[in-house]
């Protein structure tokens, strides 16, 4: 198992442009998640983001965790248009 691990790190070492375009791929993803209420995109994983479901609500909750992946896909696109 760390053979092919260190063959994928070795190769997004030298295409680093995949990288980006991968993490941009899984970030879109976990959008698609929270726009279609899948749980598993949405859910907090810790006591403080169920403190936060609690009192703004779910759908408030999803919708401020969409935009923070709107702010954050759009800065690796400018990224990587810039750079590549």
């Amino acid at each position: 198992m760390d053979n092919v691990s260190e063959k994928i790190d070795r190769w997004l070492g030298e295409h680093p442009q995949y990288a980006f375009l991968i993490f941009i791929g899984v970030f879109l993803f976990m959008l698609l998640g929270i726009i279609l209420n899948w749980k598993w995109a949405w859910e907090p994983r810790s006591s403080v983001g169920w403190e936060l479901v609690n009192t703004l609500g779910e759908r408030t909750y999803r919708f401020w965790k969409g935009v923070f992946m709107v702010i954050l896909i759009t800065i690796l696109v400018v990224i990587y248009c810039t750079t590549y």
